[in-house]
């Protein structure tokens, strides 16, 4: 047996993930690895892999549990000193976001504060070393993603052992501090070359700060967008071909300056471990950086490079267990491996086309699309990236501030870099494929082995053939949904029918936004729409909507129109009668690429779809809330209502219209406010389920009391966003069951009283 560290590092990167998070098929793969080891009946290779499945297995114990004893309950007052690293700290108009060190108990938190001046702000942002702040604020736990393909960011800054999140109220004091140890003066140094970076133009900044320190917070979508759609995301991001380009030229110089080799091995040891700092700590620049230790080291070690891969994956989950749970760790170790396990004369086109092939699985599973162009664009952009892009950007990076004319030379080879792949990203090619799960996700990747190992034409057909049936699967559903997304303070719902014949959504969500000063304007905004809404659509294998019902004007019902006219195929739009005339409304949709229909509709328009059925407004209106459009489905054999914002005299008017109507689930009116769910109304409809989506902490203290006390006195089943998050009903036929993304428990503290209650 030659590769002694190969299965204790693969057991180990199982069982870590059984103790984090112990999937019935993960553990039996973790049980057949363990029979495989115990068959090989080699003593070396059956201790290494004993000690290091402990080893590593109780490193994640001892995180998982100090994750759940150092996260809050609750939220809590307090005032605080912290040290703030000053290349933590990120500002968007006046919001501040930053990571600290509390210097009471040693946790770090994540910093959100909204500067109250604009000179309060410059000095924020004037940092340049590490600074001690003296806050009062709220600590309060970080909530975990509330729907379905949501990123959690609750487990993302687990993994940074942060758990807790500080909303400061006011900062009493900043003081700026010399740096104490080597760590602290490489965060120094990280936020003087961001800073330095930021002096260039764009895109030669951007390009600067991603590559060389990993600062991904630069306004670049233009170039993200394409280089995730070609999938090359990983050459812009710092990985594993950064270091060996970084390590080769390092190598050259030196050998210029007439340095040994055992001399400059050496300096690359002590020096990379000290750039894992200053390029950020992402997962794969960890991995990076590991093997290059390895391998400068291999003479020490008597490892090859099999074994170096593997010892850097043991000491890669000994520094983080979470490791493999990302797509960057699992694409930096996969693809690595694969790099040592195939054949040294396999063509290079090849190479980049089964690493593609590879990938996909993983990749399908965090982003649910690809280009077809992604499974051959590395071949063309590896060269022109390793030769020509990175020295450039390295070059003008040193030489900068004495050749200005060198980077500006630079930063037009750049644009015309970039516009080549905004170009290749807009050929045609792009598939919404969906998220598979995760057995799916390992027969195909399992499948993608079987094909490398021997490819032939017959195993590329039954590849193919098994890509198809996961398609058909997530893209033909036998079920319908109907889903109430946790959008915060709105409303937005998906209708979709069996086999995704038609999908309707039902406002989609929006944010109330109020005039700002210049300074305080953010330079982008985030989108919760995007992030919860359609993440969750294109997971689902949907990038067209048949019908857009928006009940009323109001923002937190129409706001993000645009991005979903954006981002989807969107038919037609239907609006209560008047409102698709309001200049306010039409602005919404100018400048949007949508050729589909606006409709105003009141009861006695024809019907638009089968499913869905317009019961209000009466009359023309103004889009106020007492227009609101109010639409009825039978869905699972339930009868469903949604009444937007409408008060109670409009559903008294329905009952009186409609004095047979009958409800199964009622979407309450107004977020569960008082002016809407009359007693009446809930006797007379006979509502068995009444779904609330309403914002948390939100300003208008909905839902009310009151509403609640006479959902429960009239015994109506009560499920809400705040406290479920997303909420979906799930049907077959004429049956269906509830589905909730939270299980109800996870963030009492932040319920108002009566859910609490």
């Amino acid at each position: 047996m030659r590769h002694y560290w190969v299965f204790p590092a693969l057991l180990a990167g199982i069982f870590a993930t059984v103790v984090i998070n112990p999937h019935p098929l993960i553990i039996l793969i973790g049980g057949w690895m363990t029979w495989r080891v115990i068959r090989l009946e080699n003593r070396r290779v059956l201790l290494t892999s004993i000690i290091a499945v402990g080893v590593v297995s109780l490193i994640a114990v001892i995180r998982c549990q100090s994750a759940d004893h150092q996260r809050l309950s609750s939220a809590v007052d307090c005032r605080q000193v912290l040290l703030v690293m000053p290349d933590e700290v990120r500002t968007n108009g006046a919001l501040v976001f930053a990571t600290g060190l509390s210097q009471s108990d040693h946790q770090r938190e994540t910093i959100t504060y909204r500067a109250k001046s604009k000179e309060e702000l410059e000095q924020i942002q004037s940092l340049k070393s590490p600074s001690l702040w003296r806050v009062t604020g709220t600590l309060q736990p970080i909530i975990p993603a509330t729907n379905e393909g949501q990123f959690d960011s609750r487990f993302y800054y687990q993994q940074q052992r942060i758990f807790n999140e500080l909303r400061i109220k006011e900062i009493d004091a900043i003081q700026q501090v010399k740096p104490r140890g080597i760590r602290q003066q490489c965060h120094q140094l990280r936020a003087m070359l961001i800073r330095y970076f930021s002096t260039m133009p764009q895109p030669l900044t951007g390009y600067c700060r991603q590559l060389i320190v990993g600062d991904n917070t630069v306004n670049n979508d233009e170039l993200t967008s394409a280089v995730r759609r070609l999938g090359i995301i990983h050459l812009f991001c710092i990985s594993g071909m950064h270091i060996i380009l970084l390590v080769n030229i390092i190598q050259l110089v030196g050998t210029y300056l007439w340095l040994e080799r055992e001399t400059l091995d050496w300096l690359l040891i002590i020096i990379l471990p000290l750039y894992l700092i200053i390029g950020g700590g992402s997962t794969s620049l960890v991995r990076a950086v590991l093997m290059m230790e390895v391998s400068l080291t291999h003479r020490l070690l008597k490892v090859d490079a099999l074994d170096g891969w593997a010892i850097s994956l043991l000491l890669g989950l000994a520094w983080n267990p979470y490791l493999l749970f990302n797509l960057g760790g699992q694409l930096s170790y996969l693809l690595s491996l694969t790099l040592q396990v195939l054949a040294g004369d396999i063509r290079p086109f090849k190479q980049c086309w089964l690493l593609g092939l590879l990938s996909l699985p993983s990749i399908l599973c965090h982003v649910y699309e690809f280009h077809v162009l992604s499974l051959v664009a590395s071949f063309v952009m590896i060269p022109v990236f390793s030769t020509v892009i990175f020295p450039l950007v390295l070059i003008s990076a040193v030489i900068y501030s004495l050749l200005p004319w060198i980077g500006s030379f630079a930063n037009t080879i750049l644009v015309i870099f970039q516009r080549l792949l905004n170009v290749l990203a807009s050929l045609p090619g792009e598939v919404s494929f969906g998220k598979p799960s995760l057995w799916w996700a390992l027969v195909l990747f399992t499948m993608t082995i079987w094909l490398i190992e021997c490819e032939s034409r017959k195993r590329y057909c039954q590849l193919f053939t098994l890509y198809l049936i996961c398609f058909t699967l997530i893209h033909f559903p036998l079920h319908g949904e109907v889903t109430f997304v946790d959008i915060g303070q709105g409303d937005s719902i998906i209708v979709k029918t069996p086999f995704n014949r038609r999908v309707y959504l039902i406002d989609t969500g929006g944010k109330l936004t109020f005039r700002q000063p210049a300074w305080a304007q953010s330079s982008f905004t985030s989108d919760l729409a995007h992030r919860a809404t359609i993440n969750y659509l294109k997971s689902q294998g949907v990038n067209r909507l048949d019908t857009i019902y928006l009940s009323h004007h109001d923002a937190d019902h129409i706001g993000y129109l645009p991005t979903f006219l954006q981002e989807m195929k969107v038919k037609q739009v239907v609006v209560p009668a008047g409102m698709e005339k309001q200049a306010a409304f039409l602005r919404k949709v100018a400048g949007c690429p949508f050729n589909g229909q606006v409709l105003g509709v009141t009861d006695q328009s024809p019907a638009i779809n089968r499913e869905l059925r317009v019961l209000h407004p009466f009359t023309v209106g103004e889009g106020k809330n007492e227009d609101s459009l109010v639409v009825t489905g039978r869905f699972g054999g339930r009868l469903f209502l949604f009444t937007g914002d409408l008060d109670r005299q409009g559903e008294l008017a329905i009952l009186a219209k409609y004095p047979s109507l009958r409800v199964d689930v009622l979407k309450l009116g107004h977020h569960g406010s008082r002016t809407a769910s009359d007693p009446h109304f809930l006797t007379q409809l006979q509502v068995k389920y009444a779904i609330i989506s309403a914002g948390r902490f939100n300003r208008y203290h909905h839902p009310n009391d009151e509403v609640v006390d006479e959902l429960k006195q009239g015994r109506i089943s009560t499920l809400s966003t705040q406290q479920y998050g997303m909420i979906k009903y799930k049907y077959y036929g004429t049956h269906g069951r509830w589905l909730t993304k939270l299980k109800g428990d996870e963030i009492r503290w932040t319920l108002p009283n009566s859910l609490n209650s």
